[in-house]
């Protein structure tokens, strides 16, 4: 099904603000709570605090990567990069990521990483091991890994590969949406090898002038 630029527009956003709603909320609940304590916050208190402000930074940082205007600025560090995926990842205990790329990365390149990583992460909603490897030149992969079986609908690797349709845009998939169009305009090729435990987005990317 075809999703016109209004509509992944409209959905990127309501992402944005649906992913930071909580770490947010949390933060101003830890505030209201530490403004009616007497004698002030507990370092435990403080930490609880700085780890949901933290997060809703990494958060902010991921989406503004993944969905935001790659352009042809600056390369990305491919370490910070990580430590970003990282701290957007960490509201998931049971989720780990495992990063193995340096270096640095074309804006483009940078955004199709962190494209890929949020589409693997629907594969393991009870939790498993995302592991990224690669670079720039040769070739970027995310691989997931599940504590048991993939929870991966068909539907959406298939339309990310181009073999079959996407299903109808949804704010809490748009990122293969958008991974896909770039995919559709030669931005990157991509393959998508998936078994019953994990599952490997290869990515290739064009040489940039």
């Amino acid at each position: 099904m075809s999703t016109n630029n209004t509509d992944l527009a409209t959905l990127t956003g309501s992402r944005i603000c649906h992913d930071l709603a909580s770490p947010v909320g949390a933060a101003l609940t830890g505030l209201d709570f530490l403004s009616g304590a007497p004698g002030g916050a507990s370092p435990d208190e403080m930490a609880l605090l700085r780890d949901s402000l933290t997060g809703a930074r990494a958060t902010l940082e991921m989406l503004r990567t993944a969905f935001g205007r790659a352009g042809r600025g600056a390369a990305r560090d491919a370490a910070s990069l990580g430590t970003t995926a990282r701290g957007h990842l960490a509201a998931r205990p049971r989720l780990q990521l495992e990063w193995s790329l340096d270096g640095r990365l074309a804006p483009v390149a940078a955004q199709h990483l962190a494209l890929a990583i949020l589409c693997a992460a629907h594969a393991l909603p009870r939790g498993g091991t995302l592991a990224v490897a690669g670079s720039d030149a040769e070739g970027l992969r995310v691989t997931a890994t599940a504590e048991g079986d993939l929870a991966a609908e068909a539907a959406l690797w298939d339309g990310l590969t181009g073999h079959s349709a996407l299903p109808a845009a949804d704010v809490r998939q748009v990122e293969f949406h958008l991974l896909a169009a770039h995919i559709a305009r030669g931005d990157a090729r991509i393959e998508v090898i998936r078994g019953d435990q994990s599952l490997a987005i290869a990515l290739l990317l064009p040489a940039q002038d």
